[in-house]
């Protein structure tokens, strides 16, 4: 006979444990499902955890991991054009006061290796009571009257339950058993090739410190991301860049080629020699991207979350904090809708409302004009034109020390002028984007507006009638 559960999560991935620890808090029996040996198992290379999720999981604060380095600037390197890729301009930032919560004004990332943050989140679901089973694939669902309630494993072996979540990520086996999407289409993911390297601390701590992220931009390629862990280095990329300028510009790339041919740039390969990093691992793998917020990820007795659901944002396929933001909605709305005893559609749509309210969600505001912004890394002469307008600027104001200061200076309106027809084409990007965002908020008052007017309508009814029994 099943087993069976209040509630299945397929893969601990984050997502996936923080969907669990979330279920097992409210009190459900919840049952974490596995294929590997150990959660993030898969993993080796690095991430950056960014500082939102701090935000909205403040147990995280807690978390004390080996990789871990704190990432509290970024660095954006400009290069000139293949094949010399000499650095143009290079630009240094820390955190932006203007951010809206306490940890964004302290911290960009917390940069850390996958494996060990899977495999701590897992621990947490544990600790608050979910049962984890590895070793466990999961090749086909269990329904009955329409619904899914339960998952078969590879030899037979069924468990059961009124939900069943799928984090099981790009391939995923739920999304796919629940009828809910058979496979990506070709436009809707993209391949990420990356580097792992491992590189002295002392060194790290020396060149790096704080500056963990170091991304390298520049005409006619899609660039490359430097990430610094406390004793390693995730070099990665072209692929989400170039995949996008392959997809506007219509041509085709080889990512694997592509990021091997910029790591050859000097700022990279100094970088690299800097902190005597050491090749460890390559890695190649899909990620869903999409411009819009999905909405097939629901069902009767189903809902899928992170990459199952295709919810990595439409810009850089930011991912991690997707999944746990989704799992903890999803676990949230498992515990709602066992409670009331209806697993239907109609009762699982309150899943996808409440995604698309949330950051989540609102992640994919603009996510088609936005991503027009990559048509101009994919056009060498805007992006150039760019590039030596910043440098002009830059030398202009501060670092002019071959000329008279106040003739430098004077040649600032005119360097605006001479580059105006690239700086028009970035305001065709960016209008669209502030319009559809002005537009959201402007409904959302709309809404409230309307909520006060019902509000105020229903209190004049019992004003009337409270006049009506006195007379």
């Amino acid at each position: 006979m099943a087993k069976g559960y209040d509630l299945i999560i397929v893969g601990a991935g984050p997502g996936g444990s923080v969907a669990a620890k979330t279920a097992a808090e409210s009190g459900l029996k919840t049952l974490l499902l596995e294929r590997s040996r150990v959660p993030g198992e898969k993993n080796v290379s690095g991430f950056g955890l960014t500082s939102k999720a701090y935000r909205d999981f403040p147990w995280l604060h807690q978390m004390e991991l080996p990789s871990m380095r704190v990432g509290r600037k970024c660095v954006a390197h400009i290069l000139s054009p293949p094949p010399e890729l000499a650095e143009r301009i290079c630009l240094y930032s820390g955190t932006s006061r203007r951010i809206s919560y306490q940890e964004g004004k302290e911290f960009f990332t917390v940069m850390m290796l996958r494996r060990e943050f899977d495999e701590y989140l897992a621990r947490q679901a544990v600790a608050a009571g979910a049962e984890l089973r590895t070793l466990s694939l999961v090749t086909g669902l269990v329904r009955e009257r329409g619904k899914v309630c339960g998952v078969r494993l590879e030899g037979g072996e069924e468990f059961r339950s009124p939900v069943v979540i799928g984090a099981d990520g790009v391939l995923s086996t739920v999304a796919r058993h629940s009828g809910l999407r058979e496979k990506w289409r070709p436009e809707e993911v993209v391949s990420v090739c990356c580097i792992d390297f491992s590189a002295s601390r002392e060194r790290l701590d020396c060149v790096i410190d704080d500056a963990t992220f170091h991304g390298f931009f520049g005409p006619g390629i899609g660039g490359n991301y430097f990430m610094c862990m406390a004793e390693g280095v995730h070099l990665g990329g072209p692929g989400v860049g170039n995949s996008l300028i392959s997809r506007l510009k219509r041509r085709r790339i080889k990512p694997a080629k592509e990021l091997l041919d910029t790591i050859k740039a000097p700022s990279t390969l100094n970088l690299l020699k800097a902190v005597d990093a050491v090749p460890r691992e390559w890695q190649a793998h899909l990620l869903p991207w999409l411009d819009r917020m999905p909405t097939n990820i629901f069902g009767a007795g189903v809902m899928l979350i992170g990459d199952a659901a295709g919810l990595p944002e439409p810009i850089w396929a930011e991912g991690v904090w997707q999944a746990m933001y989704s799992g903890r909605l999803a676990a949230e709305a498992a515990k709602e809708v066992i409670d009331e005893g209806d697993t239907s559609f109609s009762s699982m749509q309150r899943y996808l409302d409440r995604l698309e309210d949330s950051p989540v969600g609102r992640d994919f505001i603009g996510g088609v004009q936005m991503r027009n912004l990559f048509e101009l890394l994919g056009d060498p002469r805007v992006l150039g034109e760019l590039t030596e307008m910043m440098v002009d600027l830059f030398v202009a104001m501060f670092m002019n020390g071959q000329e008279v200061h106040a003739e430098a200076m004077s040649r600032l309106l005119p360097i605006l002028a001479e580059n105006l027809p690239a700086l028009l084409e970035v305001g065709r990007v960016y209008t669209p984007v502030l319009m559809e965002m002005y537009s959201q908020s402007l409904r959302d008052k709309l809404r409230l507006l309307k909520s006060v007017g019902a509000i105020l309508s229903g209190m004049t009814s019992d004003l009337d009638q409270v006049d009506g029994d006195g007379t």
